[in-house]
């Protein structure tokens, strides 16, 4: 259900947000816009979250997510915060780890076992289905692994064994049973012709990267947010946790024991973002937004950004790569992903690195988050002034946050689906 969790009562306009992060932040704007009185306590002196933009000697240095990726709500809500969006380069090749060298992920091999199997009925969608399991009879167990995986890890940092397939493709709704493949194919194509055609479209940044966002949304509530906030948590009347799921568990673990139940099921990935400034450009990498990198192939990282390429304008005379891994990654970890991309690489090539970690970055996507969202709903519909959001409930990308923030603020009590 792409849904804020909860309720708020909208006949009281005083509402408490804990947490100024993305979530925390987005919220609190559509809330205000929509003449509710909101107040934002964050325990740190930051706001933002994961988003952050680093400005260093040698460039920009994206800690958390690079882009925004455009749907007609993020459009409007760029215009009235009167931000001018910064396109990524068009027509960059988007490659796959292949034996060893980046290619173009439709190879012969994998549209051969398209043609042969389109056909083919896909298995029966239940809640227990994964993203591997839905796409196996279509490619195999060596292309889902090998062109699958990488894809949704570049967004989901997990696994397609361990992604739930109804969280990942919701654009199925309810629906069972595909007739083929092509029938699949067919409806998500016409899902996508459904949606708005943009002025501007795919992946944006801002002049000065993403913090730029962030601080536009702290300057429209600076007079909302209190930073480094040492006020006890108390549960008042319309209030919205907005952290990460372990901290909204602890918070309501004597106040609202069945949520924190619920939220304490969810788990989490590790999670580095490495930036690499370097005096010569990998050629293999050259046009590309950047390549993907299947499990057990000898990389640390599992995605390698080209951010000269992908946004030249804030890039500007730099040679900029960053590294995604699923664990901390070390100066060796990294020389070591750039030389297997570049042989002839030497330390000296390297002129600056900004390496940034999270122990627990993203929410894993999976089935058990799918059930301990679905309950933590049935649960929260009791409720009548709390609600909980984080990128663990409507959605990991920050359009889909902006969504359903823009979606609650215009109406916090309706549940327009069951549970």
């Amino acid at each position: 259900m792409k849904r804020i969790i909860g309720k708020i009562d909208p006949s009281d306009k005083n509402v408490t947000i804990y947490g100024a992060g993305f979530s925390g932040l987005i919220l609190g704007y559509y809330l205000k816009s929509e003449g509710y009185k909101i107040t934002i306590h964050e325990r740190s002196n930051k706001v933002g979250g994961m988003v952050q933009t680093k400005k260093v000697a040698g460039g920009y240095v994206e800690k958390g997510p690079n882009a925004l990726f455009l749907n007609a709500d993020c459009l409007e809500l760029l215009r009235e915060l009167k931000l001018e969006p910064l396109p990524a380069a068009k027509k960059l090749k988007r490659l796959i780890m292949v034996n060893g060298k980046p290619k173009r992920p439709f190879q012969m091999g994998l549209i051969s076992k398209l043609g042969l199997n389109v056909h083919k009925k896909p298995p029966l969608i239940t809640d227990g289905l994964t993203v591997a399991e839905f796409f196996r009879p279509l490619l195999g167990d060596e292309k889902v692994h090998r062109f699958v995986s990488p894809v949704l890890s570049g967004v989901y940092a997990t696994s397609s064994e361990h992604l739930h397939f109804r969280s990942i493709f919701d654009q199925v709704g309810k629906k069972a049973q595909f007739v083929s493949y092509f029938d699949f194919i067919k409806h998500m194509i016409r899902h996508q012709k459904a949606q708005p055609k943009l002025e501007v479209s795919g992946s944006v940044s801002f002049e000065g990267g993403m913090q730029t966002l962030i601080n536009r949304l702290a300057e429209v509530l600076k007079h909302d947010l209190k930073l480094n906030s040492k006020e006890p948590f108390k549960l008042k009347h319309n209030a919205v946790i907005c952290t990460d799921a372990m901290t909204a568990s602890s918070l309501l673990e004597t106040v609202k024991p069945e949520l924190s139940k619920e939220l304490s099921r969810i788990r989490y990935t590790e999670l580095s973002s490495v930036t690499v400034f370097l005096k010569r450009e990998i050629r293999s990498l050259t046009r590309a937004f950047g390549v993907l990198i299947p499990l057990e192939t000898g990389f640390k990282s599992f995605g390698i950004l080209n951010n000269k390429a992908i946004f030249p304008a804030n890039n500007e005379n730099l040679i900029s790569y960053t590294l995604i891994g699923r664990k901390k990654l070390t100066d060796k970890d990294i020389l070591g992903d750039l030389r297997q991309l570049f042989p002839e690489m030497e330390e000296e090539d390297v002129d600056h690195t900004e390496n940034s970690y999270w122990e627990k970055a993203l929410p894993i996507y999976d089935l058990q988050r799918y059930l301990a969202v679905k309950k933590l709903h049935q649960i929260a519909q009791k409720e009548q002034s709390v609600a909980i959001f984080g990128n663990y409930v409507a959605g990991i990308s920050l359009r889909e946050m902006i969504t359903a923030a823009k979606s609650f603020a215009k109406d916090p009590v309706t549940y327009p689906e069951t549970t």
